[in-house]
């Protein structure tokens, strides 16, 4: 059974970080609430008839998967501690309006013809289905990971850059021969299309503590940039991919000093005009988990260690 596409985006950022949400499915109709307080006696299931209690799964579960329980614990945590710290709360309209980016989102992703037989297979309208995602507990979580990152965006330091790639270092410095000779503009207009060799990738814009991946920005490179004014252009910097890098600094952000109170309607706004992408997600919860001190008792430490059946 495939996971609802706003319960996968949840599930996935919160367990593992590392890979994105389902694509050929939409949000189901009735999903359960993730918030709710559940009695330890509650029934969650049945087991050729038998009652499963809500108690007797989450025990089983820990005792079979405490370490992946308590990250994925961790993971959750850190969200919720972030919330709580930044006072995040939604209004409706902007779950109504999320709700419709989201909706957006998932026609973009699975196209317009598979759009339309998921709709009709649920019978419903878009109307509908865009009701039925605000009021899911799933996408005011979603919703909240939304601004944590987009706030942590606004309050470090970001970059613009054209960067050249060359597998060839003799031609990476060819390139920078020729920049000093004419300019960034005129050399880069002599590189091929892009190609496994070299070119000239799409503008990138990014904050220090998440720099590109593909092709990887290395971090050394990154402080280099953040020691020059803009309209310079690096030497041939060598990096972790493989490749020689050129680059042009087009511009320089300083990160604000502000509290999430001052920006939230700027965060919001920024939101809905460009969410943020999985891997967005996933480097911002890389960086938390960085950062968090995690000790394991003796029975997850040997799980760890020795791994489950």
């Amino acid at each position: 059974m495939k996971k609802p596409l706003i319960l996968g985006t949840i599930l996935g950022l919160l367990a593992s970080c590392a890979s994105g949400p389902p694509r050929e499915t939409l949000p189901e109709r009735q999903p359960a609430p993730a918030d709710r307080r559940t009695r330890p006696d509650e029934i969650v299931a049945f087991y050729n008839g038998e009652p499963l209690s809500w108690q007797a799964v989450a025990e089983k579960t820990l005792e079979l998967n405490l370490k992946e329980s308590v990250d994925q614990y961790v993971r959750w945590r850190i969200v919720d501690d972030r919330r709580a710290a930044m006072a995040i709360v939604h209004g409706p309209d902007e779950l109504h309006r999320r709700a419709a980016a989201y909706l957006d989102q998932a026609r973009r992703q699975m196209g317009a013809a598979a759009f339309k037989l998921q709709m009709d297979r649920e019978g419903v309208t878009e109307e509908a289905k865009i009701a039925q995602i605000e009021k899911s507990s799933f996408l005011a979580q979603l919703l909240t990971l939304d601004k944590i990152v987009r706030y942590a965006e606004i309050v470090e330091d970001r970059f613009e850059i054209d960067r050249a790639y060359f597998a060839d270092e003799a031609d990476a410095k060819q390139f920078r021969e020729a920049c000093v000779a004419k300019g960034f503009d005129e050399a880069a207009k002599e590189l091929p299309a892009r190609k496994a060799g070299k070119g000239l990738l799409p503008r990138e814009s990014f904050t220090k503590a998440w720099p590109p991946v593909s092709p990887v920005l290395d971090p050394w490179i990154v402080d280099e940039l953040a020691r020059m004014a803009p309209g310079a252009v690096t030497g041939v910097e060598a990096s972790r991919s493989n490749l020689s890098y050129v680059i042009r600094l087009r511009g320089f952000r300083k990160g604000r000093d502000v509290v999430y109170s001052q920006v939230k309607d700027e965060v919001s706004e920024g939101i809905l005009k460009d969410p943020p992408a999985q891997q967005d997600y996933q480097r911002w919860m890389e960086r938390e988990l960085g950062r968090a001190r995690v000790e394991y008792a003796e029975g997850a430490r040997k799980e760890r260690k020795e791994g489950t059946p």
